[in-house]
């Protein structure tokens, strides 16, 4: 496979603390309707790589085995919840990125020339685009080094 991007989040059963805050934050806001808020972090990984070396990745560096799980198969289709990403702007220094390069090459892994990192986010409950983007802009990204794009839930 050429250019994976592998998702990383908590197992159904492990809290997700950092969605719990942001959700704390949407209401400090005075955002209303959102019922939760689940998240991910993302790996665009560049090089051509076997599923067998991206789960090796997966498994062995990206994903706590105790807590997390992660996947390299989109799973929006049909999602029922607001599905937002933010990423660097090209250009951008990604610190997560080159160490994960170098984590990557540790493992002995060769064929990766570039480790790009983002966030995504499931945000569940009485929603709109205009909502999806203010809490883009106003909690979940710097405007002036990243860029967010969305997807409606599935109806």
């Amino acid at each position: 496979m050429k250019n994976s991007k592998v998702e990383v989040y908590y197992k159904p059963e492990v809290p997700d603390t950092i969605g719990d805050g942001i959700l704390e934050d949407i209401a400090d806001l005075g955002i209303n309707g959102v019922n939760s808020v689940r998240t991910a972090t993302i790996y665009w990984i560049e090089g051509t790589l076997n599923t067998q070396t991206i789960d090796r990745i997966g498994s062995e560096l990206l994903a706590d085995p105790i807590t997390q799980t992660y996947t390299y198969v989109n799973q929006d289709n049909g999602s029922k919840d607001w599905t937002l990403e933010v990423q660097f702007k090209p250009g951008v220094t990604d610190a997560v990125g080159d160490s994960t390069v170098k984590g990557i090459q540790d493992l002995g892994i060769r064929g990766v020339t570039a480790v790009r990192t983002g966030h995504k986010y499931w945000l569940a409950g009485d929603l709109n685009a205009e909502v999806v983007e203010t809490i883009a802009q106003r909690l979940l990204m710097n405007d002036v080094i990243q860029t967010f794009s969305y997807v409606e839930p599935a109806s």
